[in-house]
């Protein structure tokens, strides 16, 4: 029962009451008192009729602003989150062969968070109010990944190295210094990449490359597992790149295998790295670029 309807029964009632007093205390035979009972019920009706309207009025009107407050309430809940998961699907969408975006990871995580923490701290009113027609996970869903999406494409533009980063955003960092420097830059993800995290193209050269986030001197193994993936993909260089340091014997068999080893702050030479170590230099770019065999 709305609002409009209680006040109109209690107002109603509380006439009635005062009617029935009212002929308690007259004589009935007093015309001037029956008269101005009439009109005071009259008068009464009006007034009862006009607050009714505005009772309806104001019931009306606070349900059209239910959907915007609603609405409201939920962007400031994307808001809270909205960095986490950005740097979220910043790690979980990667691109395919052709140029597509692989997001079955990040549609999973989206999913957790709308059934996990969106949904709990929302009312059932409100739930109603931004998707009236029973499909709210799809009408939020779109919601999130238009405000996520964006901050995303800001926080790729802006990564800066943080020694506490995750491993899949230090691919990324990687993969945005390289795009910056020139390359055609893609990760691989965490399954199936074959040793190689990021794949580089600037020209007609191709490059595997095994981004390591590391506390300790990076050793043999990543060396291994570039130079394994430099076969798998018929790539012309492979690297290592790290924040921290590689070992003696990392060294070591990086000479043998032609493995390049970088550190993350030199990423932005890397052209003039593979120059001075393999023989893959500008002039190659630059033919491959004009249409030239590389």
């Amino acid at each position: 029962m709305s609002f409009g309807n209680i006040f109109m029964m209690l107002l109603t009632g509380a006439i009635a009451a005062g009617s029935a007093w009212f002929l308690r205390q007259v004589p009935a035979w007093s015309f001037a008192c029956w008269s101005g009972l009439a009109i005071g019920i009259i008068a009464g009706s009006a007034a009862l009729c006009s607050l009714g309207l505005l009772a309806f009025d104001v019931t009306e009107a606070i349900q059209r602003r239910s959907p915007r407050a609603a609405r409201r309430r939920v962007v400031r809940l994307i808001d809270r989150h909205l960095d986490t998961l950005a740097r979220r699907r910043l790690s979980l969408v990667t691109v395919d062969h052709y140029g597509l975006e692989v997001t079955r990871a990040w549609d999973k995580e989206l999913k957790h968070f709308v059934r996990k923490v969106l949904i709990p701290s929302l009312t059932e009113e409100e739930i109603a109010a931004v998707a009236p027609e029973d499909d709210f996970e799809e009408t939020i869903t779109e919601l999130i990944e238009r405000r996520v999406r964006s901050r995303a494409e800001e926080l790729h533009g802006q990564l800066d190295f943080d020694p506490d980063m995750t491993p899949d955003e230090f691919e990324k960092w990687c993969a945005v210094q390289l795009a910056r420097a020139g390359w055609k830059t893609r990760t691989t993800g965490a399954s199936g990449d074959q040793g190689a995290d990021v794949i580089a193209k600037k020209g007609g050269v191709r490059a595997v490359i095994q981004c390591k986030l590391y506390q300790s001197p990076v050793g043999n193994k990543a060396v291994q597992e570039a130079f394994a993936a430099q076969k798998h993909y018929s790539a012309d260089v492979a690297a290592v790149v790290t924040n921290a340091d590689f070992t003696p014997s990392a060294r070591q068999l990086a000479g043998t295998t032609g493995v390049l080893l970088v550190l993350h702050s030199e990423l932005d030479r890397f052209a003039e790295m593979l120059e001075a170590a393999n023989g893959v230099g500008e002039a190659r770019y630059e033919d491959a670029e004009n249409g030239h065999p590389a």
